[in-house]
């Protein structure tokens, strides 16, 4: 009888043992398991940056289409006259503009070409379209001028202000010049503010403290009086500074200016870290250096309390294993690259074995 039901077991047993063989053997199959439509699920597409790159800089490609449109306009219109001249200043001017635009476009073109230049872009779409690699991060320094960000956006904002209140209220009139003046006066404020933020590094202890400071001042004036304490913040509008509307644009656009440049620098110099393995791009040429795992350390810096608020940290790089420097990166989005940058560096290799005993 155990034999009778040890051989119906068997027999019961067998079809699953089958189906569970039938379905672990293509597995084993690399043309099967590698098919063609999965193999181009896993390899995610190229990001394309073209459009992002256009509207960046959508105010230079205007000033060069209105400027070469002002030169061939003036050009034609002095052809006819008796006193042109194809060697006059004017004309040795246009000749320069268009042998730099030349210079540039066949500069552009020589380095597409031969590919001598690999760009952050380019290297985060190889890191992006490779298969083997799930976590990866490519990123370059900010500086600290992005840590004034908010105050250029307050820029653009005072600069739109002032034009509503020179629509709104009659220049001649002194409300227009008390509101010019309290514009400029928080304008200054808010900009002093910002740059204390960049100096001092404020944690969550240091705010505290700061707010209980000005909270406790401000209840002494209340304590002593209104009258004193309406004194006391009217003693500010001495400080009341007048800008034209246009001033505070023109300043906004010189920092949005700078922080282009910062990003245009960012395309050649920048780090692509990958699983096990931290490559460091410097200049114009191929000059990666790459870096194995255990050469280097990855730290993450957002105690600052306003910074964090704004998505803005420090991802900072030490080599203990050699006397190099420690490299530090302000970056944007603190909160998914943080991420990144971990999951790359924790990240153990294919075939490492530890060593044993």
């Amino acid at each position: 009888m155990n034999e009778q039901e040890n051989s119906q077991g068997q027999e019961r047993v067998a079809p699953e043992q089958t189906n569970a063989a039938e379905g672990t053997i293509p597995t084993l199959q690399p043309k099967q398991s590698f098919e063609e439509g999965k193999a181009k699920g896993v390899i995610l597409p190229a990001k394309k940056y073209r459009l992002k790159i256009a509207l960046l800089f959508s105010d230079a490609w205007a000033a060069i289409i209105f400027g070469y449109y002002y030169m061939v306009r003036n050009i034609m219109t002095t052809f006819n006259e008796e006193e042109f001249s194809w060697v006059s200043l004017r004309m040795i001017s246009s000749y320069i503009v268009v042998g730099i635009t030349l210079a540039a476009v066949i500069v552009a073109f020589t380095l597409g070409k031969t590919k001598s230049v690999r760009t952050r872009i380019a290297r985060d779409n190889e890191l992006r379209q490779d298969p083997n690699i799930s976590v990866w991060l490519t990123t370059f320094d900010w500086s600290w001028l992005i840590l004034f960000l908010p105050s250029m956006i307050m820029l653009v904002l005072c600069g739109i202000s002032g034009y509503i209140i020179d629509l709104t209220i009659s220049s001649d009139s002194p409300a227009n010049l008390i509101a010019h003046h309290a514009l400029g006066g928080f304008t200054f404020g808010f900009f002093c503010l910002n740059a204390a933020v960049v100096i001092f590094k404020l944690t969550p202890n240091r705010v505290l403290v700061l707010f209980l400071t000005i909270s406790g001042f401000c209840l002494i004036l209340l304590l002593m009086g209104i009258d004193i304490f309406l004194n006391f913040f009217e003693k500010f509008k001495h400080l009341g500074i007048k800008v034209d509307p246009l001033g505070y644009l023109l300043m906004a656009y010189v920092g949005f200016f700078f922080l282009r440049l910062i990003w245009i620098a960012g395309l050649f110099e920048y780090i692509a870290m990958s699983p096990n393995r931290l490559d460091i791009q410097r200049g114009l040429s191929e000059s990666e250096r790459g870096i194995q795992r255990k050469d280097f350390r990855v730290s993450i810096d957002t105690e600052d309390v306003i910074l964090r608020l704004f998505k803005v940290g420090r991802i900072i790089i030490s080599f203990p294993l050699s006397d190099r420097l420690p490299m530090s990166y302000l970056i944007m989005g603190i909160d998914k690259k943080s991420k990144y940058a971990m999951e790359a560096a924790s990240v153990i290799s294919i075939g490492r074995r530890e060593q044993s005993g």
